[in-house]
């Protein structure tokens, strides 16, 4: 049975792959990169004068320190590119593939997904069917999202599918989440068990430009 990762590990593991794992990458890359830079300017010195050679030393040593800064950023930019898909396809693999499961549940509404607010002249924009989250009658929240590594790009088509008052049987991935606001999200629906009394999604009542309350009002 899959358990998922409290928010605490979920955060670690994603800190360590997109943050920590990166940090080494460039720390390595200053210290290998360094030492031939050290090597070559030792190669190519000269004695000189005390004095101008004590000035020039110094001198070398800031640029030196450049450089290392320099590699350093370099190196750390380009492992976050190259370490964040490798990152994500791990995680798919590991959290998101494992906590799939079936689920039948009855539709009591749609509402706007957790990070969607009002501006400051209290209006809101619904545009697509993935800013909304259903809400069933046992009071749970399921995204309704694009996932490319899934191949689901049908977020239209499943608002549609799932009516009000309706009950279906769903395919899903993922747990909640309070620390992010997240929630499951929903692949495909599998079965419709019964639609009796379920209500067609009227698209002018979850879409578009309104007040806020009366956007609350209308989807709760």
């Amino acid at each position: 049975m899959f358990v998922p990762p409290t928010w605490v590990e979920g955060l670690l593991i994603q800190i360590g792959m997109y943050v920590v794992l990166p940090l080494i990458i460039a720390t390595i890359s200053v210290i290998v990169i360094g030492k031939k830079l050290d090597h070559k300017e030792s190669h190519h010195s000269e004695p000189h004068h005390k004095e101008s050679h004590h000035k020039e030393s110094h001198h070398k040593r800031s640029n030196h320190w450049g450089s290392k800064i320099i590699i350093f950023a370099f190196a750390f930019i380009v492992a976050v590119i190259v370490v964040y898909p490798i990152g994500c396809v791990y995680w798919f693999n590991t959290y998101e593939v494992p906590s799939i499961q079936e689920k039948t549940i009855t539709v009591q509404g749609w509402e706007p997904r957790p990070g969607m607010l009002p501006n400051n002249n209290g209006m809101m924009t619904i545009s697509n069917a993935d800013q909304l989250l259903l809400v069933t009658t046992e009071n749970e929240g399921f995204f309704n999202m694009e996932n490319f590594l899934f191949g689901k790009f049908n977020t239209r088509d499943i608002f549609n599918q799932l009516k009000v008052g309706g009950t279906y049987k769903i395919k899903y991935y993922g747990w909640r989440n309070g620390f992010n606001s997240g929630f499951p999200n929903i692949l495909s629906v599998e079965e419709v068990v019964n639609e009796t009394g379920a209500k067609n999604n009227t698209y002018g009542d979850y879409f578009g430009t309104k007040l806020w309350w009366l956007f609350r009002q209308k989807l709760v």
